[in-house]
């Protein structure tokens, strides 16, 4: 189907107006023709989501998670990767078979992989999760979850300080997984020795604060070349921290909903991580008034990012960097070869 006279960023972070070819979703040709005031952007890649729209993803159904995928579409959503939380080990590769099995539908947000966020993180820095989970790194649930999602990415957030964290991140990268640090108050050196991670998992939260004489986890985040997740609901990190990590990172910068359940739902309670959670729009809290997690939309945070940063930074931080975080050639941008959502 071609769509003349849309408005639509390209690939130069150029507003332009032009026509867009499309089959199944993917742009096959594209001319531009003059210049525009605003339009479609790329897809928007969210790594780090636990659900949303009514669905849990520790609780979902197969068919409960495409409903998911769907909602996501409509906003805009081109690719996702649910996430976990702390939980047994039968749990988990439970979780991971019906994320796999929903995968097969490729009906909506296209799900890209799962994201495993714990157990291998320090139970000091674990926020609302369950401690009795935590555990020491296992490649044989890597091994496991390789098996059961096939071709889809594995993602693990790791504290580099958990018990044989090292050797996980070896041999999970070497194997074709990913490694995320987080949880985490690990110190400068303890994340240096963790080769092959190629981000940290929401920045500034769930982590050791900075102290301007103990390098850490916070200082190795700021100052490496790795790729930093960012929940900018100016909840979790305040505008004027996160416009700091812009001018710090802003090239490397991924920025992530953490959604719960709540995400789209209203001022609601419900279960997470064994406790009882009360969300609106001020967020989602646990009785003792700790963070769970958001109710952010990817857009709501694409728009909170552009008014302390530049339309580059923010399309780069939505859309491309997760993109070429995963390999993801098909996102990213709008271009001949890449997935649209119009």
């Amino acid at each position: 189907m071609k769509y003349k006279d849309i408005d639509f960023l390209n690939k130069k972070y150029e507003y332009v107006k032009g026509d867009i070819t499309l089959e199944n979703g993917t742009v096959t040709d594209i001319t531009e023709k003059d210049r525009a005031r605003g339009g479609i952007l790329p897809p928007f890649v969210d790594i780090h989501i636990h659900g949303g729209f009514g669905t849990d993803i520790m609780h979902a159904s197969p068919e409960e998670i495409v409903c998911l995928s769907k909602k996501l579409y409509r906003h805009k959503v081109g690719a996702y990767m649910p996430t976990t939380v702390a939980k047994d080990r039968d749990s988990i590769l439970n979780i991971g078979k019906n994320v796999s099995k929903a995968a097969r539908c490729n009906e909506g947000a296209e799900i890209v992989g799962i994201h495993i966020e714990g157990p291998f993180i320090s139970k000091k820095y674990k926020g609302i999760m369950e401690e009795k989970y935590i555990s020491a790194c296992d490649t044989s649930l890597f091994d496991d979850l390789r098996e059961i999602m096939g071709d889809l990415k594995i993602r693990f957030t790791v504290a580099p300080e958990a018990e044989n964290a090292e050797a996980f991140c070896k041999y999970v990268t070497e194997g074709g997984g990913y490694i995320s640090m987080g949880h985490s108050g690990a110190g400068y050196e303890q994340c240096a020795k963790l080769k092959g991670a190629s981000s940290y998992t929401h920045i500034f939260n769930a982590m050791a604060p900075l102290h301007h004489r103990e390098d850490n986890i916070l200082s190795a985040a700021l100052t490496d070349d790795l790729y930093t997740e960012l929940i900018c609901d100016n909840i979790h990190v305040s505008p004027k921290c996160a416009q700091m990590l812009t001018r710090l990172k802003g090239s490397k910068i991924i920025l992530v909903t953490d959604a719960l359940k709540a995400m789209g739902q209203g001022d609601i309670s419900f279960e997470f991580c064994g406790k009882i959670i009360k969300a609106d729009k001020n967020g989602a809290r646990d009785s003792r008034g700790r963070l769970a997690g958001s109710v952010l939309t990817m857009k709501k945070a694409f728009e909170n990012l552009l008014v302390i940063s530049d339309i580059k930074t923010a399309v780069k931080a939505a859309c491309e960097n997760p993109s070429r975080l995963l390999s993801l050639e098909r996102f990213g941008c709008i271009d001949i070869g890449k997935k649209v959502v119009l």
